[in-house]
């Protein structure tokens, strides 16, 4: 049976971290990791008629996160340790460039992305244009915010569970190009071998200008799942 991924309720936001894009995650995630990417399904919970060319996924790069749905790239994550000790934070200027580039060899990435204040994270490129792959590549600025985010971590095995709630605007495409969706990650760790393995599961929404947004009543009308394993890079 599809699974029922509805949009709210949006967690409330922390005082040190309104935006989200600054979860805690496990101190052991700290440093860099090869992560690679395994598909494991695509499901569209409220049938096809419900889709359309401007949802999260279809288009190359819709998804920062998950660039091109269906690829299985290898990519590269990094977590920074949290001031202190007791856990780590995702490295955004590091991480989504990598994945981007990834998952789509020919999106250039000129500069480490960065993070405006009330907006969330920058990301520059260029990249051919479908249909036009003559063309010189066409820059363009997407901007990732996160609406909120949670994490879950079992005290004694390691294991963390996280939510991101995330809007993704295209300023090209500016005023449409925005996206709606959420990320659930799940992490299981193996210490004695230095790996991890889980899931990354994306949640697609439609937009409120989008003929079946009420038909689809908050809930996602596609979910991309992948099996990640990570093991330890030399980056």
């Amino acid at each position: 049976k599809p699974p029922v991924i509805p949009w709210l309720p949006l967690p409330k936001a922390g005082a040190d971290d309104p935006f989200g894009d600054a979860l805690v995650y496990p101190a052991w995630l700290a440093g860099t990791w090869r992560v690679q990417y395994k598909k494991r399904d695509i499901r569209f919970p409220q049938g096809w008629g419900v889709l359309n060319q401007k949802l999260p996924g279809v288009a190359m790069a819709s998804v920062l996160r998950l660039p091109n749905v269906g690829a299985e790239p290898a990519a590269e994550w990094r977590f920074q340790p949290v001031v202190g000790g007791g856990g780590a934070r995702a490295d955004w200027a590091f991480t989504l460039p990598r994945v981007l580039r990834a998952f789509w060899d020919q999106a250039q990435v000129a500069e480490a992305p960065a993070r405006r204040p009330e907006e969330g994270w920058a990301v520059k490129y260029a990249a051919p244009v479908a249909g036009r792959r003559q063309d010189p590549p066409q820059e363009r600025t997407v901007t990732l915010t996160w609406l909120g985010g949670e994490t879950w971590e079992d005290k004694v095995d390691g294991s963390v569970l996280s939510v991101e709630w995330l809007r993704q605007r295209d300023e090209l495409l500016a005023p449409e190009g925005v996206g709606d969706y959420k990320v659930l990650t799940a992490l299981s760790r193996d210490p004695a071998a230095g790996t991890a393995t889980g899931l990354v599961r994306v949640a697609a929404f439609l937009q409120p200008a989008d003929d079946a947004y009420i038909e689809a009543k908050g809930e996602a009308v596609a979910v991309y799942d992948y099996s990640v394993t990570l093991s330890r890079s030399e980056a």
